[in-house]
């Protein structure tokens, strides 16, 4: 009788930690998700000079939510950016969670390295 109450708490202990693992790998694929989609922005912010309108609606339909701190920066200038999700989690919290990525990068970066815009 008490290998089948022990099998019993070690089944709700297992089901807990696969939970857990579960939300622990879906905010992982979640920044790693933000973390591509930051670079592929960074790189079209250097070389564009701003945040245009074709990159906010790739970056909305990749999902994801743009905060930029001014619009008119100078070549030059580090950009710095913030891509975030939101994200229902399993069992770590009962309310919905913010995963944000921040990154930056230098304006006009790769026209300048370079010497000519591609």
């Amino acid at each position: 009788m008490s290998y089948k109450l022990g099998l019993l708490l070690s089944l709700i202990f297992l089901v807990v930690v696969f939970l857990f693992a579960g939300d622990m790998l879906c905010i992982s694929a979640i920044r790693s998700d933000l973390d591509s989609i930051a670079l592929t922005v960074s790189y079209r912010i250097s070389m564009d000079g701003k945040v245009t309108d074709a990159t906010r609606k790739w970056i909305d339909q990749c999902g994801a939510t743009l905060k930029i701190p001014y619009q008119a920066p100078r070549i030059g200038d580090i950009y710095t950016f913030e891509l975030s999700r939101a994200y229902k989690p399993i069992i770590i919290s009962s309310e919905a969670m913010t995963i944000t990525v921040k990154r930056s990068t230098i304006v006009g970066y790769y026209e300048t390295l370079s010497g000519e815009r591609r």
